[in-house]
């Protein structure tokens, strides 16, 4: 694999090519420690340039997820629950995904009278975005003391490099309280959008992780109940201990992967370590979306150069308002990091620096659109299912399914609806294109997007599973000309409004909304 990442660099149908060979091995189990080593040495020979260059690739449809977003923490045990229920609605209504941290809403609700899940259930029916729920073991939500739920992130504060908590305290568990409510931990799951487990115990952090046998329990019943589930793993030595990183978030079949850098970055040059450590993700993980959960500011614009997806931030009586963004001496308890992390990421995008754009809720309901839109039979046909070696869609597609934004949405329509003809058209060549050409079964497809590589990928994907389907290199005029009917393969209104303004009155044009 090593010359295929070296090609893939200026490649991507290099980049094609060692993707499907990865998820060809994830998918039969067949992605061996040795496979993970020659991946991560085969992206350490790079220059700091080419590593960004491959990760930014990996970044690209239909690779893995080509936007970026912010994932907000809204929770501190130190919160009244008026105010965690504030912070949930604000972030909400702008579109910021919520990542709860299940320890502060033990806390919360021990002085409310309320169990845990009592608080979350107020959460639940108050938000749309989709929820991660994070500290969360055999039990349910951890339950920590004081001194850990009010720490005031010394170990960011300092700058490390740490692979333990430099107070030693980290991961003292009050387990009496956790199982109290042990009986509620499957309904937790049942709301949850995604779910994260900390594999760093095998990285050698013991003390600052639960045990990996815990997370195994975890990540089975997130799987059982088709949700998301999240890998966390340090940066450490950015050699050994990425790769035992990565491998135990693979053996626990985690979707997304969450680099944690910053004090628990140990390497000599960090920055290139970060950005190894994101490239790498980008090739190896599942469900193709990488984040990171703490990161330097310089981390957080090295990251996001070669590949992120997604940072996570918080309020300012959250750990995680401190924990992206900042710098040592600067980054502590009480910081609102939401601002910093939104200007970094606009900063990178508007730079032009990356080939993507910032989530917003517009987006977010155009791909709940387009969930409910791929299903057959009873089936959802987007990730974790595949054609032509790839997956259809990524990770986010679960997540939304997953969130009250689905099942409120009030779209109806299926791949079941659409009429079957024999020339179809399709001006958009991503994965709702796919997923019609697949199942309507025409006899000959006709696709034209604006994005060369969109429509070119598309169109080796569909020809590799027996479809006759035919490049339009970009001109719309063209699918129109040859097919019986063209549709607009998209839910997003800008684009749609677009096309039928260019086409008025053309009657073989439809849109799926």
């Amino acid at each position: 694999m090593r010359d295929l990442i070296k090609e893939a660099v200026n490649s991507l149908d290099a980049c094609l090519e060692l993707r499907r060979e990865i998820i060809k091995k994830i998918l039969r189990g067949k992605l061996s420690e040795g496979d993970i080593v020659e991946v991560v040495d085969g992206v350490d020979d790079l220059s700091m340039e080419d590593i960004q260059r491959l990760g930014s690739n990996f970044r690209r449809f239909p690779l893995g997820c080509d936007v970026v977003e912010m994932a907000v923490g809204p929770c501190a045990s130190t919160l009244t629950l008026r105010e965690l229920l504030e912070n949930c609605i604000f972030a909400d209504h702008i579109g910021f995904p919520l990542h709860i941290c299940a320890y502060a809403l033990g806390d919360i609700g021990e002085r409310e009278g309320l169990s845990p899940l009592e608080v979350f259930k107020k959460i639940y029916e108050k938000v749309k975005v989709p929820i991660d729920v994070d500290h969360f073991g055999m039990y349910g939500p951890m339950r920590f003391p004081r001194e850990i739920t009010q720490c005031y992130g010394e170990c960011y504060y300092l700058g490390g490099p740490f692979k333990e908590c430099p107070r030693g305290r980290i991961h003292e568990r009050l387990i009496e309280k956790e199982k109290e409510y042990a009986h509620e931990f499957y309904q937790w799951i049942e709301m949850a959008s995604t779910v994260c487990i900390n594999v760093v115990e095998e990285q050698g952090g013991k003390g600052h992780a639960p045990p990996l046998e815990e997370m195994k329990v975890v990540a089975e019943a997130c799987k059982k109940y088709g949700k998301g589930l999240e890998g966390i793993f340090h940066v450490g030595d950015g050699h050994e201990d990425l790769i035992e990183g990565i491998k135990s978030c693979i053996d626990l079949d985690v979707d997304i992967f969450v680099i944690e850098g910053a004090p628990f970055n140990c390497a000599r040059d960090r920055l290139k370590a970060f950005a190894k450590a994101t490239t790498v993700s980008r090739i190896l993980v599942k469900g193709g979306v990488v984040g990171t959960n703490g990161a330097y500011e310089d981390e957080c614009r090295v990251g996001l150069r070669s590949g992120l997806n997604l940072i996570l931030s918080g309020f300012s009586e959250n750990h995680h308002g401190y924990m992206c963004g900042y710098s040592p001496g600067c980054a502590r308890r009480g910081n609102f990091g939401i601002p910093r992390v939104l200007s970094i990421i606009k900063e990178e995008i508007e730079g032009g620096r990356l080939n993507t754009r910032l989530m917003d809720i517009n987006l977010s309901r155009a791909l709940v659109r387009g969930c409910k839109f791929l299903n057959y039979r009873g089936r959802s046909m987007f990730y974790p299912n595949t054609l032509g070696g790839l997956f259809v869609g990524d990770a986010h597609w679960l997540t939304f399914k997953n969130s009250r934004l689905y099942k409120l949405e009030d779209y109806s329509t299926t791949l079941e609806d659409i009429e079957r003809i024999d020339k179809l058209g399709l001006l958009g060549g991503r994965y709702i294109a796919w997923m019609m050409s697949k199942v309507l079964e025409p006899e000959e497809v006709y696709i034209s997007d604006p994005d060369p590589w969109v429509e070119r990928a598309t169109v080796k994907v569909l020809r590799d599973v027996g479809i006759e389907v035919y490049r339009c290199n970009g001109r719309d005029e063209e699918v129109l000309k040859n097919a019986d009917k063209t549709y607009i393969a998209s839910f997003i209104p800008e684009i749609i409004l677009k096309i039928k303004r260019k086409f008025k009155g053309e009657r073989n044009l439809e849109s799926l909304l």
